[in-house]
């Protein structure tokens, strides 16, 4: 799985929890996508970061690409990195998970 950041607007000590969090996040994903593409090549993974600071809000997007198949999006805006991190993880998870039950014929 190729894996592209972008950070906008992020102090360098967010930009390095950012990184590191997102790191963290992405195992459930990456065995999850391994499993069913084993090719690294194949599946490409969007994650980006916006900070505002007007609202002190972060904005957090996935957009995961897979071989004849839309592209798959989750997007949280939450007060901490972490927070919108977690919640757009989970979306796109539950996402993953549901398609390869529908793939799989279980759901």
């Amino acid at each position: 799985m190729r894996l592209n950041t972008r950070s906008k607007n992020l102090t360098e000590p967010e930009k390095e929890q950012f990184e590191t969090y997102l790191e963290e996040k992405l195992r459930r994903v990456t065995r999850m996508m391994d499993s069913h593409y084993p090719d690294p090549d194949t599946v490409k993974i969007d994650a980006t970061i916006e900070k505002f600071d007007k609202h002190t809000a972060f904005a957090f997007e996935y957009v995961l690409e897979m071989p004849r198949h839309k592209p798959f999006f989750a997007r949280q805006v939450k007060h901490s990195v972490t927070e919108s991190m977690d919640r757009a993880t989970d979306m796109l998870e539950k996402q993953l998970v549901k398609h390869f039950k529908k793939l799989t014929r279980e759901g």
